[in-house]
């Protein structure tokens, strides 16, 4: 039964990332050919490692790049009624390469255009990120060569999980355009090989497969990505709540004990706290190492951990 599961576990891989590819090529084309706009929002190291040797990712990985998919298909639902295109392809060019925009969801109006990027997320997001404000300004500067309309832009970020959606809202912007092309001539440039490519760190640096050789996150690197930052300081913040509520705990338990109290209550709140006592036998192990050395060394095993410290 095992190797039946294992069986079909790798032909829905295989099949998985079969289909994915072609509907890449079909929808995105050759992207080694061109720029994109979210090559523009992203990090140039990535983007060139990408288009030099496109990265093979697993089943686990495949399904959760199909996040953002299910969410377009969400928002479509939310969109309609409206005159909508999906997918929408704006062309533009910068020397010899050619620079390539496909809009999640273009709204048409008879004034405006209105681009929609959909964008999810593992938690509530306050602002957008950088990467999504570039993309949009770059998706509006090609839409605005190609129409007389005003261009607007709405970032819709979206949890999946918790159902928490936000929308951004953008006007277009020349000088952050600009910043999109000067990005855009870098891309190129390295692409062609005339730099390096500059590596820039991102909220999403900890799952790039390029991270081991990345002059910014290798193995001598100390600016860890934005994800990882946040939990760091969970981390700390959480460490200064743990030691706040023990010596709170402590002060708690030592006046029930004083006074003899067995079980105390908050009767604003509803809150119950009671004291147990309790014992258990423990064993010395330095006792046992001085008295009896060699039962110590017979039962002693060596053990290997990593051990995180956050100051």
């Amino acid at each position: 039964m095992c190797r039946k599961t294992d069986k079909f576990e790798s032909f829905i891989a295989s099949n998985l990332d079969r289909v994915l590819n072609l509907e890449s090529k079909k929808t995105l084309g050759d992207r080694s050919k061109y720029i994109g706009a979210s090559d523009i929002g992203g990090c140039p190291y990535k983007t060139v490692m990408s288009k030099r040797h496109p990265p093979k990712h697993d089943l686990k990985q495949q399904i959760v790049f199909q996040r953002g998919h299910l969410a377009e298909e969400l928002v479509s639902k939310m969109l309609d009624g409206l005159d909508v295109d999906d997918q929408y392809e704006v062309l533009g060019q910068l020397d010899k390469i050619e620079l390539k925009a496909h809009i999640d969801k273009l709204i048409k109006a008879k004034d405006r255009c209105v681009i929609v990027e959909v964008k999810t997320t593992s938690a509530p997001v306050d602002t957008p990120y950088e990467s999504w404000v570039l993309q949009v300004q770059f998706q509006m500067g090609l839409m605005l060569e190609k129409c007389n309309h005003r261009v607007e832009a709405y970032v819709l970020a979206i949890d999946l999980n918790s159902g928490w959606i936000k929308p951004f809202y953008f006007e277009f912007n020349d000088d952050l355009f600009e910043m999109c092309l000067g990005k855009a001539q870098h891309l190129e440039d390295a692409m062609e090989g005339r730099c390096e490519p500059r590596a820039i760190i991102q909220y999403y640096c900890g799952s790039c497969p390029f991270k081991l050789e990345c002059p910014k996150q290798g193995k001598f690197a100390e600016d860890l990505p934005h994800d990882l930052k946040l939990d760091l300081d969970f981390i700390k913040r959480s460490k200064s709540m743990a030691k706040e509520s023990k010596l709170r705990e402590n002060r708690v338990k030592k006046y029930m004990l004083e006074m003899g109290i067995e079980k105390g209550k908050d009767a604003d709140t509803q809150t119950v706290a009671s004291v147990q006592s309790s014992s258990a036998t423990r064993l010395d192990i330095n006792a046992l190492k001085l008295k009896y050395p060699e039962i110590y060394q017979e039962l002693s095993y060596r053990s290997n951990s990593d051990r995180l410290t956050v100051l």
